[in-house]
Parts: structure tokens; sequence; C-alpha cells
């Protein structure tokens, strides 16, 4: 990987992080480390899909719908997914009878999405991060080393939401 300049070499491709005049070395830094990191997320997916045929994104839905009925634009919200795309994420876990969509008496046009039983078992059955080497490597740092990680990585997912809402607001106008 190289240690100075904008371009990331990723699956045989250069992936350009960014422009030649925008940061510097700390941003490119944190770009990098942030894909090496969501590489991780492959073995996950993988081993998601072996156990129990879902997504990283369907496990998340039902993870979020565990304390309760969420709208469908809440999910949006909180996985940071476009309304499209969120609709064939549910689609599926319908189609698979893990949840089930239901509009609201009060207000028609709102669409609430419920755990379904079968959903809540997946999840009780489905080890995504149990053992994996994830947790075993956080497991090995210090406490306050992965409070930090936590921390920053908190920071920086809802600034990218923060980011990504104004966006989408601009792009409204």
């Amino acid at each position: 990987m190289p240690r100075s300049g904008a371009v990331f070499l990723a699956g045989g491709r250069n992936i350009h992080l960014m422009s030649s005049n925008s940061g510097g070395a700390g941003i490119r830094r944190l770009l990098r480390g942030y894909l090496d990191a969501v590489s991780l997320s492959d073995s996950v997916q993988a081993r998601l899909w072996q156990s129990a045929r879902v997504t990283l994104t369907q496990i998340r839905v039902l993870y979020e719908l565990q304390e309760g009925a969420l709208s469908a634009g809440d999910l949006c919200r909180r996985l940071g997914l476009s309304p499209a795309s969120m609709t064939r994420v549910l689609d599926r876990l319908e189609e698979r009878g893990l949840v089930e969509r239901r509009r609201t008496p009060v207000d028609r046009r709102r669409v609430d999405v419920h755990l379904l039983a079968p959903g809540q078992d997946l999840l009780g059955r489905t080890p995504i991060l149990r053992g994996s080497p994830l947790q075993l490597a956080a497991e090995r740092m210090a406490p306050a080393a992965r409070e930090r990680l936590a921390d920053a990585l908190e920071e920086l997912v809802e600034a990218v939401r923060e980011v990504s809402a104004e966006a989408s607001l601009a792009a409204a106008r």
C-alpha cells in the first residue's frame, strides 16, 4: 500500500481516494484505513451467507427491529440507505418471512416494519461476529484503545451521515 499519494490498489484496480489538492496525508491515511477496515467485512459477509443466507445489511435491519417496529424511513436513516435500497432489502426479508410491513392505522402513508418470530430466531442462532477474527482481535486490544476506536468510528459514521443528508437536501432543491 502506498505511503503517500492519492491512489490505493484494491482488487487489482487503482482507486483514487481523493483529488490531489484536497487535504493531506492524514485524510489519505484515514481513507486507506477505512478501506482496509471495510475489507474485513468480506469474511463476515461470507459467514453470514453460509450460515443463514442473509447479507450484512439484512442482519443490520433485523437488529434495528429487535426493540420494536420502526418506519421504513427511520430504518433508512439509521442504516444510511436510500429508500430504494431499503425497499429492496425489506422485499427480501419479507419474502423469507423474517419481517412484515404494515401501514399504520393513523397515517396510511406510513409503513412500519415489524420483526417476526422467524427473524428473531435467526438473530439468536446466527453467529455474526462471535468467534470471528475481528472479535478476537478486539479482545486483544487494551480497553482504552477499544474505547478510542469505538468513539472514532461512531464520530466518522455520524459525520458521513450528516454530509450525506446535506447532499440529499441540496440535490432536492
